[in-house]
């Protein structure tokens, strides 16, 4: 008898099920294998078989003999929101633009949005709506989810009634319902592990670890660790599972400093890797509530070893790693989110060169840009005074020239800096509570 002949044969009937044969018999196998195969090899006591190497197995099959798996993208089925050719869906199909705003508050010592000492919080919610944008990014920490109620302050109660004597949490239940309701876009943002400082990273072993002079109170003065970070983010990704315009979450904002993508063996065990973490938080979130988009962010610190180009960052702009190391994350789940600003908040040695800013569209494209259309782009962050105060002209001809450069690239989607009280950018409302039509009329462009 000639030696037995094994075909692994990949069949679409029925999906679910592969055909294996082995000269004399067939028979059908089912699902599922969720990584692929780049070696096989056949069992003898269960089939009789001899090796066969470099046995391709498309994710979905099982095969009857012992398989030695290669590392590769975990396999999801898009359910929800999901991404493909770089733009964003929902669960009908229908694409979904972001025209986002950044709302701050819940982060912050008060726990709750801006500017209540004189506004209305449903009311700033459509006013947003009304200013043209469908998306808000809601920055959260910890504090926000286990805080007591308290009495609150900052706050006009006539403006705002029935407010006292709820949690933060509670106001956030309200806060996310009235979004959804209003058809607003939700995403949300873990912007650090203390409400009192902007950490590093999501992981501080010490709560009063932030360096010489300076400190971070978690919210119960105890360490915060990394199955305590996934425990919040899958918490808040259940916790609203419902609401139709939840769309995602950015897993951590501005990681930094002592961030690296990867570490080498040996590192310094102050250290901490992004890469693995980002992944990590990710299946976390999806395998809580698989409707959601995860928005991951860059890092700050160059890689040294020659893969990347040493370029002026921002906090969160860096993401030149994905292009030699990529993240384990679905396409379909994944959207970058990296922050990028001009002089009125950071001064890059780039704002200073002859030829700024035609010089801008090659950092960026270096940075971030080469990742679209392949993955969605859609910048977390960006802004500034347009003008008013700050770096002067200089960050009008930065703000026109992002947004240019966003044209050409056909990124439409974006969350700008922010709705209200924001001391280095302006906002979009002044403090008087009028409304920065210039920059509206900006975003409009960018949003075409």
């Amino acid at each position: 008898m000639k030696r037995l002949l094994a075909l692994l044969l990949c069949l679409a009937i029925p999906a679910s099920a592969a055909w294996v044969t082995d000269g004399k018999n067939s028979r059908q196998y089912a699902v599922p294998l969720k990584t692929p195969c780049a070696d096989a090899e056949v069992d003898k006591s269960a089939t009789g078989a001899v090796r066969y190497h470099n046995v391709e197995v498309k994710p979905g099959v099982t095969v009857p003999f012992p398989c030695k798996q290669v590392a590769g993208p975990p396999v999801v089925t898009p359910a929800g929101y999901s991404v493909k050719a770089g733009k964003i869906y929902d669960g009908t199909g229908a694409e979904v633009q972001l025209r986002g705003i950044s709302h701050h508050g819940f982060n912050g010592d008060g726990l709750q949005p801006q500017n209540l000492w004189n506004m209305n919080w449903q009311a700033q919610i459509a006013h947003m709506k009304a200013l043209g944008f469908n998306a808000i990014r809601l920055p959260f920490v910890p504090d926000t989810l286990y805080a007591p109620a308290s009495k609150r302050g900052y706050l006009d109660a006539g403006l705002n009634p029935g407010l006292d004597g709820k949690t933060p949490l509670q106001f956030l239940d309200l806060w996310m319902a009235e979004a959804d309701r209003q058809g607003m876009y939700i995403l949300l943002d873990f912007h650090s592990v203390s409400k009192m400082s902007q950490y590093y990273h999501p992981i501080i072993t010490d709560p009063k670890d932030y360096g010489p002079g300076m400190w971070a109170e978690t919210w119960n003065q105890q360490a915060y660790l990394a199955k305590d970070w996934l425990r919040d983010l899958t918490y808040v990704a259940t916790r609203y599972a419902k609401l139709k315009h939840f769309i995602g979450i950015d897993i951590f904002n501005e990681p930094r400093d002592r961030v690296r993508w990867t570490l080498p063996a040996g590192a310094d065990p102050l250290l901490v890797a992004w890469k693995p973490l980002a992944e990590t938080a990710a299946n976390a979130i999806l395998a809580a509530n698989p409707n959601l988009l995860v928005f991951v962010q860059g890092v700050t610190r160059n890689d040294w070893s020659g893969k990347e180009k040493d370029l002026p960052l921002n906090w969160g702009e860096n993401l030149q790693p994905q292009g030699y190391d990529p993240l384990n994350i679905p396409s379909t789940k994944l959207v970058f989110a990296m922050h990028t600003y001009g002089p009125d908040v950071y001064v890059k040695s780039s704002f200073s060169a002859s030829n700024f800013p035609a010089n801008l569209a090659a950092d960026w494209e270096t940075l971030f840009g080469f990742l679209s259309p392949k993955f969605a782009v859609v910048p977390g962050e960006w802004g500034g005074r347009y003008g008013v105060g700050g770096a002067g002209v200089n960050d009008v001809k930065w703000q026109d020239a992002f947004v240019d450069w966003m044209k050409t690239k056909g990124i439409r989607s974006s969350f700008y800096w922010c709705y209200i009280n924001s001391g280095d950018t302006g906002a979009i409302l002044n403090d008087d509570l009028t409304v920065r039509e210039d920059k509206i009329k900006r975003l409009k462009e960018h949003w075409q």
